[in-house]
Parts: C-alpha cells; structure tokens; sequence
C-alpha cells in the first residue's frame, strides 16, 4: 500500500548483509542512513554498494544518506574504556588521555573556556549529570551527581553555553569527501548550528563537484533552534534530532520545538525528519510501546516528511518488523489525515513566485476536478517538493530524466519518482507517469489526473503549466450509470421500430430518449447508452428498470454520445464511473502509453 511519510533507516550490524538490505526494502525502507559516527570507510562502501545493488534490482528509487560525526563533544579514551561513577565523586576534565581514574578525557578541550562554577555538564546523552565546582586555565573540575557508568565516546552536553565548534571537522571533510567519491544521495550534517555551517558543507560538495548531494541540517543544539529561521532558507532539509536536543534543551521543550520545525519546514518547502527513539523498546522487545506508536502518529499528525528509525534498525533484535510496525503505524495515521483541510489552510498564503502558484494551483483543481493523481514533469525534483508541500491526498507522480534526483525524491513526502531518461517531451513523460500510476492500481482508465510542468519541456526553473488530462482515450462521461462495465459495438437507434432483440444482441445502444417501447428490443443488448437531457426523468426511470430487468448496463445523461461515437465503433461502457472508452483496459483499441 502506498504510503505517503518516508522511513528511514539506519544501516547497522543487524542489516548490514544484502539478503538483509532487500528486506528493509520489501518492507518500507525509502532512505539508507549510514552513521559515520560507527564503521570504517570500508565497511560503509561495501553498504553502499549493497544499497546501490539492492535498489537496481528492486527497480526502487532508494536514497542513501551520509550522517556525519559531526563536531560533538566527547569523551576520549578511558582507562578498561568505561568507569563507574557515584554522587560526589569529583573528576578533573582534562585533554590528555594518559589520565589517572579521577580524569576524564574530553574533545576538543576549548569547551573548557565556556564553562563556569555552578554550570552541569551532561554525559551520555543526560543519564550522568554532573556539575563544575572549580575552573583553571586548561581544565575544570565536576561533582558527580548521579549513579552511571561513564564510557569511552560518550557525548557530552553543556546546556547554555555557547562553543566555538567548527561546522566540520577533519573527520568530517574526509567522510564527506568519501561520500562524493561514491556519489551519495545526501549529507545530514550534524550539531549544525547556523546557516553559515550549513553553506561551509555546500561549499566543500561544490569544490569536490558534487553540488547536486543535498544536505540535511541536524538541529541538536539550543544555537540551531535559535538560528533555525536563517538555516531552513540555505538547508535542503531538516532533521529533528530529539536525541541531543532533548539534552541540550528542556526536555518539556521538546515537542513544541518538534511541532515549529515541522511547520516552518514545510512552510519553505523543506523535507523534515523526525528522528530519534521513536520505536526504540523494539531494539529488544518484538512490540513498540503504545506512547511510542502515538509519537509516531503524532510525528505524522503534524506533517513530518520522514519518521526515523536509529537502533532499532540498525542494532536491534526484530529490525524487518520495527520498519514493517513502522509502516503500519504510517499507514493508519495518514488514513486518519484530513488532507483537504491542511490545503485549505495553508493556500491562503500568498505565494510570489510562479512555480509555486502553478503547484497550489494544481492541487487545488485536482479537489475540484476529482482528480485521481498529481503529474509533475521535474528535471530538478523542484516540481514535485512544491506540490509536496501542500499534502495533497493522491499520490504525487514525479517524473524526472536524472537518476540523482530519482532517487532523492524518495525522501520527499506523497512522491513516487518515475525515471525515464532521455525523456524528450510532455508526452512522453505523460505516458510513463500514466504506465506507472496504472501498474501500481493508483488510477484506472477514465480518471482525471492534474499535470503540472514546464515550458519549453525540460529545463530547470520553469513550472509554468497546469492541465488536466484523462487516462485513456475517454470519449463520453455520462451522469450516473447501472450495471458492470461491459465493451461492445455501437450502434445507434432513435426509434424501436423496425428493430427486434436479436438485431441488438450484444451491442452498445445508443437511444435518445428511453420508454415501455424500447424495452422489447433492448433486452439481449450488451449495454444502452441513453443521451437524455437533465430533465427527463422519466427515460431514466425506464433505464432503471431495463438494466434491472435485464440484468445489463446502462449510463444515463450520456451528454454528447449521438456526436462523439460512430456507428460500428469498439468501445468499453462503464456505467459505475459513469465513462465511455475507446478499446479497452486490458486491450486497447490504440497504443495508450506509448514512451
């Protein structure tokens, strides 16, 4: 079933085998997070390759996402890796690893110059608190407040206090740098905590010629939810990192946090990820717990792009079922939305640029029309994130000529990308979005979708064009209809006489008005297509009781029907979608879709 929220999940050593990566994807996985805070550059290459493989032969778009380390504090190396600490014990924050079992190794050690007495300084995401009690030039000493067991690599988090940490670090450069050598879908870049951060990281993509790798914000810190207005505008994205917020912040602070990230995300047509211990009981039970499931629920409530997955996928016992238990959360919740209200609400904003009038403008017709589906040719993914933002209720079919960004719109919420290279024209494009849509049983024959594109046809910037088109070639759209779709050849009679039931034996009959009269002459018919006026009651009345009658299909109002159809024309009546086709679905009299 299609969903419209994205799952991410985090490649660790539960999932780390291609049989594994297969089955992330069967079950719901549209984007790959490798942690570059765990592994080697070897065993993340051998991942993306597996991911690489597994998406060409799943035919999926997949995209893979490079999380970096990041400039976090931590702790260094430990004497045995771990100690355990008690209340009042007192450690001395120190740089040097060759440390006595009262010194605590922390990087990078410039932390010290914001800290002062009185200050808590926060270890493994907030489990051990501890507070300064006396501060030197190079060190500071911290009472211990709490029981834990303190290990090497363990973050560390000084809530108020505003570090100098750099956007990247050298680990970071030389991560990245691997990810452009092996051509990434996106960079999470994290502890981002101005927008300045956010173009540091573009400008290293440009240099190593990798512009089109999008970047993700990771707002951890109290600096990125204060700055977060200016990083939304340069960002590609967002994610909601509640793990090191929830540290460095009030942890009451949090949701509502969440919920302004969330909508100011889509606000400027961002993808935002919530992330963090969504399901996280499932790292060891085969259940979530019920407060997790609704968080999830919420997350998609308030119009998150993509919900996380972390451990749960990566490190945990039922990995396949917590992406499965995922989805169906996803599932339930998007059943639940009410698609047409959030439209409601956020189009009355006024938008100032064309590309994004077209969108709202094609979401809004395909409310009014009935539309069945959203078209958007898109050589950047531009198209397709603009109707995005507006949630629409059917699927968003992006149809894009570059495998990059086919494989990045998987992040997108509502968008099912279609890649078609080499793709020349609309109508090409329209042909593959429409074979798509129809083998995924999305639409059906007769439906109406909106397209929404650019002219001239393929250049970047352009969306400039909103149509509405139908599937197949639909000649006739009647008002209501009786009976199952039946195909036949048409023949038109405008008067019983001269006329018996076997002339008309398995023929579409088109009459101009329907009484007692007809009835004998029309009961071995395949179907009867009555071209009556609006007013004219009592003609419906008689098809009423011809097709219950005689057990066969009739459409009433067939406005059009005596013009459009010709004598010994092949085509499909279908009275329940009130429509009439050329050939049918399962054999068309022309070629429909060709590409």
């Amino acid at each position: 079933m299609h969903t419209r929220t994205k799952i991410i999940c985090t490649i660790g050593p539960a999932v780390s085998s291609y049989e594994k990566i297969l089955e992330l994807i069967d079950a719901g996985m549209n984007v790959a997070r490798l942690n570059f805070s765990h592994g080697t550059h070897e065993t993340h290459l051998q991942t993306i390759n597996f991911l690489k493989k597994a998406r060409k032969e799943k035919n999926v778009p997949l995209a893979i996402m490079l999380d970096t380390h990041g400039p976090k504090i931590r702790v260094g190396k430990l004497p045995n890796d771990a100690i355990s600490l008690k209340p009042g014990q007192r450690l001395k924050i120190v740089e040097d690893e060759n440390n006595s079992p009262d010194e605590i190794p922390v990087h990078p050690i410039e932390i010290v110059e914001a800290l002062s007495v009185g200050m808590k300084v926060l270890f493994d995401d907030g489990y051990i608190i501890a507070q300064v009690v006396e501060k030197g030039e190079t060190f500071a000493v911290v009472e211990v407040l709490n029981t834990g067991t303190l290990k090497s690599g363990k973050g560390v988090n000084i809530p108020g206090a505003n570090i100098p940490l750099p956007a990247l670090t050298d680990g970071d450069v030389k991560d990245i740098q691997f990810g452009c050598l092996h051509d990434v879908d996106y960079v999470a870049a994290s502890f981002i905590r101005s927008a300045h951060h956010v173009l540091t990281i573009k400008e290293l993509l440009a240099k190593e010629g990798k512009s089109d790798i999008l970047v993700i914000a990771k707002i951890e810190s109290t600096q990125g939810v204060d700055n977060f207005d200016s990083i939304v505008q340069v960002a590609d994205g967002i994610m909601v990192a509640r793990g090191d917020l929830g540290v460095e912040v009030d942890l009451a602070k949090v949701p509502r946090l969440q919920k302004m990230m969330i909508r100011k995300c889509y606000k400027a047509c961002k993808p935002v990820v919530t992330a963090t211990q969504m399901l996280e009981s499932m790292i060891t039970n085969p259940r979530p717990t019920r407060a997790e499931v609704s968080d999830v629920a919420n997350a998609i409530y308030d119009c998150t792009s993509c919900v996380m997955l972390s451990g749960e996928s990566a490190v945990g016992k039922y990995p396949i079922e917590t992406v499965k238990q995922m989805k169906r959360i996803v599932q339930e919740a998007e059943a639940d939305f009410n698609y047409h209200g959030f439209f409601e609400l956020n189009s009355q904003r006024d938008y100032h640029d064309v590309s994004s009038a077209v969108s709202m403008s094609a979401v809004k017709t395909a409310y009014t029309a009935n539309a069945k589906s959203i078209f958007a040719f898109t050589t950047s993914g531009q198209t397709a994130r603009l109707v995005s933002r507006l949630r629409p209720k059917w699927p968003i079919i992006a149809v894009t000529p570059s495998e990059k960004n086919y494989h990045q719109l998987a992040f997108n919420w509502g968008v099912m990308p279609v890649l078609v290279e080499g793709c020349k024209n609309s109508k090409e494009a329209f042909a593959a979005a429409s074979n798509f849509a129809m083998s995924q049983g999305l639409i059906s024959f007769g439906d109406l979708v909106v397209v929404t594109a650019g002219v001239p046809f393929g250049k970047t910037g352009t969306t400039n064009m909103m149509m509405v088109e139908n599937i197949g070639e639909v000649l006739v759209r009647g008002h209501k209809g009786f009976g199952p779709k039946v195909m036949g050849k048409i023949v038109f009679v405008l008067a019983p006489e001269g006329y018996s039931a076997e002339d008309l034996e398995g023929k579409l009959v088109v009459i101009p008005h329907c009484d007692n009269t007809f009835m004998p002459i029309l009961k071995e018919a395949a179907g009867v297509i009555l071209q009556n006026y609006i007013g004219d009651s009592s003609s419906e009345k008689y098809a009423a009781l011809l097709a219950k009658t005689f057990e066969i299909s009739v459409m009433c109002r067939s406005d059009g029907a005596m013009s459009v159809l010709k004598e010994g024309d092949e085509v499909t009546l279908d009275p329940q979608k009130g429509l009439i086709y050329r050939g049918s679905e399962e054999k068309p009299n022309c070629t429909l879709f060709p590409i």
